[in-house]
Order: structure tokens, then sequence, then C-alpha cells
């Protein structure tokens, strides 16, 4: 056997008692969440505590966000303390990203607060 986790089937649960219902019937070994097609950051912490509750881990990862919300989804992901990599390097998929300090380095993702801020005249028509 190998553990299960549970991704898409979160998305559209956004009552506490389906959410209930789904970690207690399932029983997943994890939960990938998505913030942005979980409620934010607020409905993927209630996730997560529900998760915790049952044992069930949690794995945090993005949705093609820009990286204006990698940076957020990234900043809210270090605040838990996650004990396993989490799956935040999205940005590098897009051609035509805003810049912001964020860079993989090796394994982590870093945050370098002392660059500049990005330039979002280049997207004004």
């Amino acid at each position: 056997p190998f553990p299960i986790a549970l991704d898409e089937e979160l998305i559209g649960i956004n009552t506490i008692a389906h959410k209930i219902e789904l970690l207690e019937t399932i029983r997943p070994q994890y939960i990938i969440l998505k913030p942005s097609l979980h409620g934010g950051i607020q409905g993927a912490t209630e996730w997560i505590k529900l998760a915790k509750e049952r044992g069930i881990g949690s794995w945090v990862t993005s949705a093609l966000e820009s990286n204006i919300g990698l940076n957020a989804i990234a900043q809210w992901c270090a605040t838990l303390s996650p004990d396993i990599p989490q799956g935040l390097g999205t940005g590098m998929l897009f051609t035509d990203n805003i810049d912001y300090p964020l860079h993989i380095q090796g394994d982590c993702l870093w945050f370098h607060p002392e660059e500049k801020d990005p330039d979002f005249n280049k997207f004004l028509l």
C-alpha cells in the first residue's frame, strides 16, 4: 500500500460539515491544498485544521498564480512551519510574469526583500 491524497476532490467543498464528512469518509493520508481554489488562505487554513485534528497531513501548492499570488502563498505557508517540502514553484512557468523577490535556490524558495519592488508600468497598454 502507498499513501493517497485528496486534491481536486476538495474543490467546491466549502462548509465545515462537508469538509469533515469528506475527510472522515475517505480518510486520506494527505490533502493537497491550492489556496486560490479553496477559499483563499482562510479556507485552506480551515482544511489544514480539520485534517490535522484527524491525523491527516497537508501539502500546499499553487494553481498557476503569478509571482504576486505565489509570494502571498509562500509567506502564509512559511507560517505553518511545514515538515515536508511544499509545491510552490509555478512562477517560472510564465513568460511575462511580474518580477518579485522570490527565487528558487537549490531545493528551497527564498524571499529577498532587499530587491526593488516590481515595475507594474510594463503591463500598462
